[in-house]
């Protein structure tokens, strides 16, 4: 049995045989491999994001329905496994001087043969030569199928838990995570722990979205999405949440461009009901783009009040005022602000402020597995010191009896409580409040100390960290 991972949705596995049944149809069974091939080589070679890199391919090459899913599995299934991929790899050959095509070629063949029950391995070897002979490599061809047929003949073998490797060692292959992410979180957080974190959330090819309810209710948009001939779900935790499946690319239809919806996930909408902001209020968001939580803000306003939205980012404030305009958000005000700089003209401003902090993004890697093949160590040290400096220049804009709202899309101590704890122990002014009353209740146990963790495997939802702190009336410094 092979081992069954994030992106092995079933749904979107191309049946060999059914795809190769009418030879004239060659060319085209090849295409979303190619299209696969493309994205793995512009992500690992050329630095490219694979959801861009995925999105243009498949626009490219008029990619739809099932030869559009296969694709998307390939890439994210590749991508989520590639660390245990190239373990297997470099134990059957040597890869340093591989030609950036081969080497890709060989991962998208073995994942094939490892991870996918849908694809024949004799199938994943043909197709692997036939990518070869389709970039011109036709000296490497011979090569290439060595290989994988040498991993068909293994496998069985190779995913056996190695003991003369360490815990840490297994969990990093087993779940194809660094080793050293993998040393670091058993330290944090224990073993148990860390490999719930490291656990794939079994999400299928759902895609929540967030109703816009200063446009349309929960109801209207289901019937209208039922219509379209979507499977829609209710979201697990947040009530104007509601997930979708079958539709392609939900963001072409014509309900989202007049921004009936848009695409946000359950732990970002539940950071805006943290912030609880109430009509007539001023808000701030202070590291806003794409600008989804200063968005929802506002409809939890009812378009009363004014949220200002900042990014650091010319380019990124724009897509700001884009999504704003097409979801209708006229109280939000996109501006260019470094958030990390203080600036007295704000002190004292804003009812509640929100720092959704860059961040190392660990808690979405379910969703962007190249997150993984590209956090280092030395990031994850520099990171906490522009969060603490983001925290402590905004401090002082929230009006006495407000509300600071802090939050990141990631699981890593450094980046969350310990922020947390120096910050407060820096600024007694502000004291963590109670947030159960404001928690579903299916979350309650993510709640720690006043503290929220979101864990994907445990929670069903991205990993976010959220704390709500109260600035005092009084400054408890003076006393």
């Amino acid at each position: 049995m092979k081992l069954a991972c994030n992106w092995a949705d079933r749904a979107g596995e191309t049946e060999y045989h059914e795809m190769r049944k009418d030879s004239s149809q060659k060319d085209l069974a090849l295409q979303p491999r190619l299209a696969a091939l493309q994205v793995l080589k512009e992500v690992n070679k050329d630095g490219r994001y694979a959801n861009i890199s995925l999105k243009e391919n498949l626009r490219n090459r008029s990619l739809t329905g099932r030869d559009a899913a296969f694709t998307t599995q390939l890439v994210y299934g590749c991508l989520e496994k590639q660390i245990t991929i190239d373990y297997y790899l470099r134990k059957l050959a040597n890869l340093k001087r591989v030609n950036p095509w081969i080497e890709n070629i060989l991962r998208l063949g073995a994942y094939q043969i490892l991870f996918m029950d849908g694809v024949p391995d004799f199938a994943a070897c043909n197709e692997a030569v036939k990518l070869c002979k389709a970039h011109g490599l036709y000296a490497l061809k011979g090569f290439v199928n060595g290989i994988l047929r040498n991993i068909a003949r293994k496998k069985e073998k190779l995913m056996q838990p190695d003991p003369n490797l360490s815990t840490a060692e297994n969990l990093s292959l087993l779940y194809s995570y660094p080793q050293w992410l993998v040393e670091k979180w058993i330290k944090d957080y224990g073993q148990v722990l860390a490999e719930d974190i490291m656990k794939p959330i079994n999400a299928g090819n759902m895609t929540t979205i967030r109703v816009n309810t200063m446009k349309t209710s929960k109801e209207v948009l289901r019937d209208e999405l039922l219509s379209l001939g979507l499977e829609v779900y209710n979201g697990l935790h947040v009530s104007e949440s509601l997930r979708v499946s079958n539709g392609g690319d939900v963001g072409e239809s014509v309900l989202f461009q007049s921004g009936c919806f848009t695409v946000q996930g359950e732990s970002s909408m539940l950071v805006s009901h943290i912030v609880d902001p109430q009509p007539g209020e001023t808000i701030l968001d202070a590291c806003s783009s794409p600008g989804g939580k200063a968005i929802h803000m506002a409809e939890l306003m009812n378009g009363q009040g004014r949220v200002v939205a900042w990014d650091i980012h010319a380019h990124r404030v724009d897509l700001i005022k884009v999504n704003c305009l097409r979801m209708g958000a006229e109280i939000v005000e996109p501006s260019l602000v470094d958030a990390s700089v203080p600036d007295s003209a704000w002190n004292d401003q804003f009812d509640r402020v929100l720092i959704d902090a860059p961040c190392s993004g660990l808690g979405i890697v379910h969703k962007k597995p190249d997150i993984k093949l590209n956090i280092s160590q030395e990031a994850l040290q520099e990171l906490p010191e522009l969060q603490a400096k983001i925290l402590s220049a905004c401090r002082s804009y929230v009006k006495p009896g407000g509300v600071l709202v802090y939050s990141t899309c990631t699981i890593n101590p450094a980046e969350n409580e310990e922020i947390i704890r120096a910050f407060l122990a820096n600024n007694p002014e502000y004291y963590l409040e109670d947030v159960l009353s404001i928690v579903p209740d299916s979350l309650h146990s993510a709640v720690q100390n006043r503290l929220i963790q979101l864990i994907p495997s445990r929670h069903g939802i991205d990993g976010f960290f959220i704390a709500r702190m109260r600035r005092s009336l009084f400054d408890r410094r003076s006393q």
